[in-house]
């Protein structure tokens, strides 16, 4: 029984703006139905959007570039933070001849691109640290995809409203 939680957060106050829990053994099919949850709920979509490896699949991609601007990794975290360290930003037009990966690889290198990818670490990677070490919540405890989903959905408000509730005392004190 694997379930697999899926989160966007929001970029500036780590507000979790949609979350689901699916059976698929990795996120690649996840891009298009999560941003249409985040349209769902906000009303609208975010300007930009950055994924991590797992939901590169170049069919999702392209569409989710139709809506927004979208930053995603083409490989493993860890290997994509070395290659941004350690090339140059690229100069000049954008060959015509590179494929999709090949042009999201050069546009994770530009400073724009290495700046947006960046902001991952502040966003959803810390809210996720959050909820599996600061909470303890590291697995389901209840059975059936339905149930999981209530779960999680439970796990994300509360988050929310704990984030909510420090930014309010946070405001009152400061």
């Amino acid at each position: 029984q694997g379930y697999n939680g899926q989160l966007v957060v929001d970029a500036k106050c780590q507000i979790i703006t949609a979350y689901d829990v699916v059976q698929d053994e990795n996120d690649q099919h996840q891009l298009i139905p999560m941003i249409k949850k985040v349209k769902e709920n906000l009303g609208r979509l975010p300007d930009k959007m950055t994924t991590d490896a797992g939901y590169w699949y170049e069919k999702m991609i392209n569409e989710a570039m139709e809506e927004l601007d979208l930053y995603s990794a083409t490989t493993k975290d860890w290997k994509q933070r070395k290659a941004l360290m350690e090339k140059p930003p690229p100069k000049g037009r954008i060959p015509k001849d590179l494929s999709l990966r090949d042009r999201m690889e050069r546009k994770l290198l530009t400073k724009l691109g290495r700046r947006t990818y960046k902001m991952r670490g502040k966003t959803v990677e810390p809210v996720n640290g959050q909820i599996k070490d600061a909470r303890g919540f590291r697995q389901f405890f209840l059975r059936g995809i339905e149930k999981v989903k209530g779960e999680f959905a439970l796990i994300a408000s509360t988050s929310n409203l704990l984030k909510l509730w420090r930014h309010r005392n946070k405001a009152i004190s400061g």
